[in-house]
């Protein structure tokens, strides 16, 4: 179990990073897919780690993580436009 929680988060690292790069509209749904995927895999290891509520902790720290850093991209990419 822990090895599929570590590939998980070897995959949420590769696309939340593509992400993160190509920047993120808050408008759009299917960026709010990031923050939720950056939830569950930051819930996993998190889980791992501790007990619920670090889950939670961690879920929170990753989902805010991406979106701020996709959301920051998305928006110097508009100014330098």
């Amino acid at each position: 179990m822990t090895t599929l929680i570590y590939a998980n988060l070897f995959v949420y690292l590769i696309a939340c990073g593509i992400g993160i790069f190509i920047g993120l509209d808050l408008k759009k749904w299917s960026s709010w897919l990031y923050g939720g995927y950056g939830f569950v895999s930051g819930f996993l290891v998190g889980l791992l780690k501790t007990d619920v509520y670090g889950g939670l902790g961690m879920g929170a720290l990753f989902a805010f993580a991406v979106l701020y850093g996709g959301a920051t991209s998305h928006w110097h990419r508009q100014r330098y436009k």
